[in-house]
């Protein structure tokens, strides 16, 4: 009897584990994009895009790359999408895929992160 009861309370315990797995990933599905980052030159820049991209409501994680000039953002696309990262990208004054910099922001940035020609 007491094996019967063990068994029950395990099978119920696994169960309302993964019924809580379920739950979580069907409302938190992440997608990955590549952003490129164009007018990216130091490190300054690469924070401030980063922190500008991790404060989007539904973004789980940024990783920005200054070799490359591309920032790989995880979010949840329920939440927000591609134009909105590039958005608060462009309000910092770089440029995010084929969007401009907004130029009064450009215009705030340190002489580092400014490009010849913009």
């Amino acid at each position: 009897m007491k094996s019967r009861i063990f068994t029950l309370l395990a099978f119920g315990i696994v169960a309302v584990g993964l019924a809580g797995l379920v739950a979580c990933s069907s409302e938190t599905e992440a997608t990955t994009a590549e952003m490129k980052l164009p007018t990216l030159q130091c490190g300054s820049c690469s924070s401030t895009v980063e922190k500008a991209l991790k404060n989007v409501e539904g973004v789980e994680s940024v990783a920005v790359d200054l070799e490359t000039k591309t920032a790989k953002v995880t979010f949840v696309a329920k939440v927000t999408n591609v134009p909105a990262l590039e958005q608060a990208v462009v309000k910092t004054g770089y440029a995010a895929n084929d969007k401009k910099a907004d130029p009064k922001a450009y215009a705030t940035l340190a002489e580092c992160c400014k490009i010849d020609g913009h």
